[in-house]
């Protein structure tokens, strides 16, 4: 269903996470995208958050597809500081992370250059997005930053090898 199914949008993690759903005969071809969004609790004291989508409109032959997506996020130390609700643009996708578009293989691409830099600037800035601004990247080590690499690419439970090329 790769080419009807233009996403899968999920919840409830608290974090903001992408994972990447490869073909089952050709475990190196990513075929769909799952984005979890950031959830707009404080659970775990991080910052409530929400995403706003862009897609290929409604028009006919249109795709759907995902174009970009913007996250927003509360700032709660400036909330508190203020006494008054501060939301502010934490990113935007295809900016953020320097890619084209947002199909599946632009997402294989982002997560093969950060397994090429996994403890460099790039990596610091996935882990900072996904904690929604909570923490810096720097609070996220090398094990840290090879876990959540895993996440994002080993959605399938069944393939024991997905995380072996992420660097140790």
């Amino acid at each position: 269903y790769e080419n009807t199914i233009a996403g899968q949008f999920y919840g409830h993690t608290h974090n903001d996470e992408i994972v990447i759903n490869y073909d089952e005969v050709d475990l190196q071809r990513p075929i769909s995208m799952g984005y979890i969004t950031p959830s707009l609790t404080t659970f775990s004291y991080l910052n409530p958050g929400y995403r706003v989508y862009k897609m290929d409109g409604y028009y006919p032959g249109s795709s759907y597809w995902v174009l970009d997506h913007r996250t927003v996020i509360m700032n709660l130390t400036a909330t508190n500081m203020y006494n008054q609700t501060i939301f502010m643009d934490e990113y935007v996708a295809r900016d953020a992370y320097q890619m084209e578009n947002l199909f599946p293989n632009d997402w294989h691409e982002l997560i093969e250059r950060l397994k090429n830099d996994i403890d460099g600037p790039l990596m610091g800035l996935v882990y900072q997005y996904y904690t929604k601004s909570y923490a810096k990247g720097a609070q996220c080590d090398h094990n840290c930053r090879r876990g959540l690499l895993c996440d994002f690419i080993s959605f399938r439970s069944e393939d024991p090898h997905a995380c072996d090329s992420i660097p140790n």
